[in-house]
């Protein structure tokens, strides 16, 4: 028996025609990352395989791994850092309390107007 061949005007999946140049195919954005994530929780709920190790004995191998991947900054950069957190505390606390001095002289006066 032979196969009927399907003629259409259409061109084939993965076929680009001349009226196809430029545009980009496939799924918009947010459906791939709704696929992705939902592949992702599958690989996270797939049952252990033999000999595979789970729960916190390699939550905590896994957390060290990639604490050793973590850059950490050197003593001179987290002084400066440190320092500049501080100043930056110090003016919103003056201004804050400029602020309320400000305002709390400004609602005694109108209250003696008032009284």
């Amino acid at each position: 028996m032979a196969k009927a061949v399907k003629n259409s005007s259409k061109p084939e999946k993965g076929a680009r025609g001349a009226a196809d140049k430029g545009k980009t195919r496939g799924k918009a954005p947010a459906k791939q990352g709704r696929a992705a994530a939902a592949r992702a929780r599958a690989a996270q709920a797939r049952p252990a395989a033999k000999g595979e190790r789970r729960g916190v004995v390699r939550f905590l191998r896994d957390v060290r791994v990639e604490m050793g991947k973590v850059t950490w900054p050197t003593r001179q950069d987290l002084l400066q850092s440190t320092v500049v957190v501080l100043v930056a505390v110090a003016i919103a606390a003056a201004f804050t309390g400029l602020c309320d001095l400000v305002f709390s002289q400004l609602v005694e006066q109108i209250l003696n107007l008032i009284t």
